[in-house]
C-alpha cells in the first residue's frame, strides 16, 4: 500500500512472503510527521 487515507488499514490476502517490518509515516500537512514500524506476521 504506497498511500491510504483513514484511520484503520486492514490487510487481505497477505502472504507469508508479505512477512517483515514495515514502516508507516503518518502526515496531515501539519508537521511533525510521525513514523512507526510495524511487524507482519502470517500464520
Amino acid at each position: 500500500v504506497k498511500s491510504y487515507d483513514g484511520e484503520t488499514l486492514n490487510l487481505t490476502g497477505v502472504l507469508r512472503q508479505d512477512m517483515g517490518t514495515y514502516l508507516c509515516i503518518a502526515s496531515n500537512g501539519v508537521p511533525p510527521t510521525i513514523s512507526k514500524r510495524y511487524s507482519v506476521q502470517v500464520q
